[in-house]
Formats: structure tokens, sequence, C-alpha cells
């Protein structure tokens, strides 16, 4: 399923520079339905769910500041066959520099534009939490998920920590232009610090968390 985009112009339009906000689009009845494996680890005991995630665009509003409010709904079920289950409500600002998504009350600079390889942010900026700088890895990928091929893809690394002694933090998302988030993979554990096992990387508690597109579209 493909989105597509009629622009009417004449001979007198200037053409706009391209910000690469169309890795990131945003408008009132786009959708997104993703297959989803998430394994949580809670003292060292491991347990995985599989399931369906929808995310739909439901409304927008102008903010006082002259941004746009996108109001995402995300649902779920454990399959095709299934109904969805409501799960929360987030919210996307939609501003000139950047992609600001917000999950409850908790701001998240997702992306920033104009974009380019190796731009990096504080994905923090408007929250308590410590800076985590989002980087741009890569543009212009061809990529492939949920049997599907994307001719342009954009990569933004979250964290890629190397040090396995105590905590191992691999976070990625990638977007491809005129579809949005395509793939997301997060893994963050927190292994045994113990004399007896520290080093050998055997995991207390944590999440690995991957989600892959299936299909998308406008209701």
């Amino acid at each position: 399923m493909v989105l597509g985009v009629v622009i009417s112009c004449d001979s007198s339009d200037e053409q706009q520079p391209d910000t690469g906000k169309e890795y990131f689009p945003l408008q009132t009845g786009l959708f997104q339905i993703y297959d989803v494996e998430r394994t949580e680890y809670t003292l060292g005991v491991p347990t995985t769910e599989m399931y369906q995630l929808k995310t739909a665009v439901v409304d927008s509003f102008l903010n006082v500041d002259e941004t746009y409010i996108y109001v995402i709904h995300r649902s779920s079920r454990i399959s095709e066959a299934s109904p969805w289950s409501y799960i929360d409500t987030w919210s996307v600002r939609d501003a000139s520099a950047e992609a600001v998504v917000n999950v409850g009350n908790f701001p998240v600079v997702s992306l920033k534009y104009p974009v380019s390889s190796g731009l990096s942010w504080n994905a923090n900026v408007y929250n308590t939490r410590d800076e985590d700088e989002f980087t741009i890895e890569s543009l212009n990928q061809q990529l492939s998920f949920g049997g599907t091929e994307f001719s342009d893809c954009l990569t933004v690394e979250q964290n890629n920590n190397e040090d396995f002694i105590v905590a191992l933090d691999q976070r990625k998302e990638i977007y491809a232009r005129g579809i949005g988030l395509v793939y997301k993979d997060s893994t963050v554990l927190y292994y045994c610090t113990q004399p007896d096992c520290i080093g050998q990387e055997i995991v207390e508690d944590g999440v690995i968390y991957k989600q892959s597109i299936k299909t998308y579209g406008m209701e």
C-alpha cells in the first residue's frame, strides 16, 4: 500500500528546500500497523510476547506557538483475527525544525530538520532526564521490512554503548520517506554485577523490543 501526495503548482512557484520532513509525515487519517516482538527480563527470567501494534493519527490542532499538534491513538491485537484494543494516546508537535513525540507528559525530540547524515541532537532537551544524544546515522538507504522494500530510508541511532559490564543500551529507529517509522529496535539490558558474575553478561532485568512495519495507509 503506497501513499501519494499530489501538489499543484505553476511556473511561478519556487521550489521549497527539502528539509526531510517527509520522513515523519503527519496527517489526520494516516495509520501504520506493525509486528512487534517484546522480551522482558525480570530477575533474570525472560517473558516474550508477540502482537500487532497500530498507530493512527486521529486529530490535529494548532498550538499556542503556531505549531500543529497531532493526536495519535495506539492499539494492539494478538493476531489479525483479534479486535484492536486501545492502549494509549500519544501526540506529536510538528515544528519547522523538529518532531517532538509526547509519551504521556514525556516529550522526546525524535527527529531534527533539515536532516543530514551525522546530525546529532539532545532528544531530552524538553524533559528532565539526562541528555540522550540521537544521531542520523544514514540517509537514502534502500531497506526491506515486512516484505516491503523501501527506497529511501533514514536511520536514527539513539544509543549504541559498547560497555557490556553493567548494561547494554542499543536503540535505533528507521524512517521511510512518505511513510514514517518502519522499524524500531531497542535493547536495554542490565547485567549481574555481583563479584561472582560481573562481566559474564548475565541479564537481570531489561527489555528487548523489535517493531517492524506490516502495512500502512489512510483511513
